[in-house]
């Protein structure tokens, strides 16, 4: 099992230069080869009860919902051309209009696939793709100020080329472009799309643990707010802290400008996972940046440059038997607005906590049961909270 995740470790270094992984969660390689299967399809129906639907303080609302759809998934990690994807169509369906809105019916639409290809002689390209439009922010990766309001739509494309220099050595080549739309009444916000080249130098220290630097330009195109540009630098390292454990660590600065205004930023993330024992396991992440969300109002000019952002995060997945699946998380995001009109000073944060449970009745039916726990500023310095319960089935065909 050793060499096995250590190659697997090495492997992920390879690609670590391709931007943003799909969740912080996963910053840490994977513990172990992953596993190939054929095409797997489901559907799937959930019911549920939200007790602050706008996610407000002065207006908080209760209601019931219904999430269905169907999806597919499919993974080959064993030929020399790999690929994975996992994709669901469906909507949301609540039992009251959304704030703002005559609207109840939402769209819920998910894909993540990844590709690679090695052509030999240690030249190898990968890319990931990342696409949503759902009701709902996927808020263990950002942070939103409203509730339900309308579908918004996210993407994110990362592109790397890599190839061997000797050894020990290699180059990299990447190109990335992300991007968000918000929906029509989910204010406070301001449409913006990235695109972001970036050059990196890997070295294979050991079987156990791979360096890197990377250097990258971002230019963002905003609808509202005024278009920004930033350099980063930044120094990372995998390693593998037992045949059963991983640690990743990236730390540099970035540059932003903004017109004729510049300032130097400092960036920090690392993820750790672990196998605890069998059937147990945990992963969790740090991530300090600045970050540009909601960088302008779309009905005022309050605009800022600077949101130096904390998130943290952990996760534990128990599989009880080959039937019964707990799990537990929790996230803490903590944000401080600065350079700007009106938000000078302002600071937020957000917490969360919530737990589920997966039974498998069948083959292939399973029951699921899921809580969450939700508190933090709303947009007008006020706090909230926010009880959600779901359960629902899903069938694998």
């Amino acid at each position: 099992m050793k060499s096995v995740f250590y190659k697997s470790l090495l492997l992920a270094g390879v690609f670590a230069p391709a931007a943003a992984a799909f969740s912080l969660f996963d910053g840490a390689p994977l513990v172990g080869v992953p596993e190939s299967y054929a095409v797997r399809y489901n559907a799937y129906l959930n019911v549920g009860y939200d007790d602050n639907v706008h996610q407000s303080s002065r207006n908080e609302e209760s209601g019931e919902f219904v999430r269905f759809g169907v999806g597919a998934s499919y993974a080959d990690y064993e030929s020399v051309t790999r690929l994975s994807y996992n994709a669901r169509v469906g909507a949301q369906l609540y039992n009251k209009d959304a704030n703002g809105t005559d609207e109840r019916m939402f769209t819920d639409v998910a894909l993540t696939a990844s590709f690679s290809r090695n052509f030999g002689k240690g030249s190898v390209f990968s890319s990931q793709l990342s696409f949503s439009h759902t009701p709902e922010p996927e808020y263990a990766g950002y942070y939103t100020n409203v509730g339900v309001h309308s579908s918004e739509t996210r993407w994110s494309l990362s592109n790397v080329y890599s190839q061997a220099i000797d050894e020990r050595w290699s180059w990299n080549v990447s190109l990335a472009y992300s991007g968000c739309l918000y929906g029509n009444d989910e204010y406070y916000n301001d449409d913006r799309q990235y695109l972001t080249p970036g050059i990196g130098l890997t070295y294979k220290a050991s079987e156990r643990t791979t360096y890197g630097v990377s250097a990258r330009y971002s230019y963002e195109f905003c609808e509202v707010a005024t278009n920004s540009e930033s350099a980063y630098l930044t120094a990372n390292m995998s390693h593998a802290l037992s045949p059963v454990s991983s640690f990743s660590l990236s730390a540099g600065a970035q540059y932003k400008m903004v017109d004729s205004w510049g300032k130097l930023y400092p960036n920090l993330h690392a993820s750790y996972r672990r196998v605890l024992a069998e059937g147990l396991s945990a992963n969790a992440y740090v991530s300090f940046a600045n970050e540009n969300v909601n960088s302008a109002s779309r009905y005022s000019n309050n605009e800022y440059r600077s949101v130096e952002t904390w998130r943290m995060g952990v996760s534990c997945s128990y599989a009880y038997s080959h039937r019964v699946t707990f799990g537990v998380t929790a996230g803490l995001y903590s944000a401080d607005y600065s350079e700007g009109t009106r938000f000078d000073g302002y600071k937020r944060e957000e917490w969360f906590v919530g737990c589920s449970m997966n039974y498998k009745l069948t083959e292939s039916v399973s029951a699921s049961i899921g809580y969450e726990y939700r508190a933090g500023d709303c947009y007008n310095g006020e706090t909230f909270a926010r009880n959600r319960v779901t359960t629902g089935l899903n069938y694998t065909f």
